[in-house]
């Protein structure tokens, strides 16, 4: 190895190094969720990518549909039902970005009251009910 080679390498390998350890180029792919429905909404096939602010956005994305089902459930006007499927919409995009519930833990004590959590848990299927739960208990 020349001189000029082993310098080149030393620049370029902390390089590669850092960009690795924050992400750069690793590309986890998501997978391909089928979100089946009723009624006059249609199955719908997410499929995934992961990323990191995609991950964030997802969890965000379930939060606020979740927010909208409570309080269309509680005292705003509804319909309740509409939001109810926005957020199993939001969750299956979340799994379809294979995002950690760890993320969606956090983002649901930071964004919805004691209550709401409560609400929410009391008023899903058991499915997004273990998945929440998870959440809660992971973050």
């Amino acid at each position: 190895m020349t001189g000029r080679t082993a310098r080149v390498l030393s620049v370029l390998l902390p390089v590669a190094l850092v960009a690795a350890a924050c992400g750069a180029g690793t590309s986890r792919t998501g997978r391909t969720v089928t979100f089946r429905s009723s009624g006059a909404f249609p199955t719908s096939t997410i499929v995934g990518r992961h990323s990191a602010s995609g991950c964030t956005a997802d969890a965000r994305t379930v939060v606020r549909n979740a927010r909208l089902y409570y309080a269309h459930s509680t005292v705003a006007p509804g319909p309740a039902d509409l939001y109810y499927y926005d957020l199993r919409f939001a969750y299956a995009h979340f799994e379809a970005d294979a995002c950690t519930s760890g993320g969606l833990g956090r983002e649901m004590r930071r964004r919805l009251t004691a209550r709401q959590r409560t609400f929410l848990l009391g008023h899903v299927a058991s499915d997004l009910h273990r998945a929440l739960r998870a959440a809660l208990n992971g973050s």
